[in-house]
């Protein structure tokens, strides 16, 4: 995460939202500064989505095998066994591919010239009450969002 904050000595005020004088405005966005972290991490989601649809596919086939053919008990039992197990690991890849997901930079980051991403957009946020950060029941309002870009070298 990329954090940074501005001082407003003077305030400011559009439509109904207001800055009052002497506030702190705190912008937050997302970057991603190891490529080659990034590069793993891409390939792992990769062999995350194959897997994925490896068990997709060994679970349709079992279920057009059942469809297609009278099986006895025992084949019907098995077959289960399997698709439960299928479901399973369904179920664990399927969230470990949403979390490289959401721990991935989003598609239209801008990158630098050395690999390193930063998010197209980042909130900007104030402090909505007096009580210190460090104590329970301090509140944050958000005011808006900001973009970022690349600059040409």
């Amino acid at each position: 995460m990329l954090k940074f904050w501005l001082d407003c000595p003077s305030g400011a005020k559009k439509r109904d939202a207001e800055i009052f004088p002497n506030t702190r405005i705190f912008f937050t966005t997302g970057v991603w500064d190891d490529p080659t972290s990034l590069k793993d991490m891409e390939l792992e989601y990769e062999s995350v989505v194959d897997k994925l649809q490896s068990v997709v596919d060994t679970t349709r086939e079992i279920r057009q095998e059942n469809e297609q053919n009278d099986t006895n008990i025992l084949d019907r039992i098995s077959d289960f066994r399997s698709l439960v197990d299928n479901s399973k690991e369904y179920d664990v890849l399927n969230l470990k591919k949403e979390e490289l997901e959401r721990a991935s930079p989003p598609r239209g980051c801008a990158e630098s010239s050395n690999g390193v991403k930063i998010a197209p957009t980042g909130s900007l946020v104030i402090k909505g009450n007096s009580i210190p950060d460090w104590l329970p029941g301090s509140e944050y309002l958000i005011l808006g969002t900001f973009s970022t870009k690349a600059l040409d070298d």
